[in-house]
């Protein structure tokens, strides 16, 4: 009977292991779904912060892009009036007056200069079509590929060029 008894009691032992390595079982399958789960989030949650850092990068360059641009509009929208006093100047006879036209023209361009805007300098450089617009040639062996004529002052903002400067180039 003690063997009968001892048998019985293997049995047992033996059925709880079984049944606790049916129940671990399941437990492990539980916790590795669980584990692919929170990778699949941290994955999709690192991918979205990533795009928001992008996104926020994007949006503060295009605000920078689109703040220069305008203010670049508006300093263009200026230039016109300096060409008018330029004109007034050249066409003027009477000193006093020519030289009202010359203060109200200074202000003008130390407000430009104020913002780095500063006029393309042309008269007598080689003719460089990034920042200059041949509008006519003019035969003038000694100045050939130069800058001989000016007829609208050009400007330019740092490296972007606002307006050419129309000029006659030497041949």
């Amino acid at each position: 009977m003690a063997k009968e008894t001892e048998k019985t009691v293997n049995d047992a032992q033996s059925f709880e292991y079984k049944e606790t390595a049916k129940e671990q079982k399941p437990k492990k399958e539980k916790k590795q779904k669980q584990d692919e789960k929170y990778d699949n989030l941290y994955n999709q949650f690192i991918r979205l912060q990533a795009d928001f850092d992008n996104y926020k990068k994007r949006n503060a360059s295009i605000a920078s892009s689109m703040y220069t641009d305008g203010f670049n509009d508006a300093m263009m929208a200026i230039l016109p009036t300096i060409d008018s006093l330029d004109n007034a100047i050249n066409t003027q006879s009477d000193e006093s007056i020519k030289k009202g036209l010359e203060l109200i023209k200074k202000a003008f361009l130390d407000m430009l200069n104020k913002y780095e805007i500063e006029e393309i300098e042309a008269l007598g450089k080689d003719f460089d079509p990034n920042f200059h617009e041949a509008v006519m040639n003019k035969d003038d062996p000694e100045n050939a590929g130069k800058v001989v004529q000016v007829f609208r002052a050009g400007y330019k903002r740092g490296d972007k060029v606002l307006r050419h400067t129309m000029c006659v180039v030497g041949q």
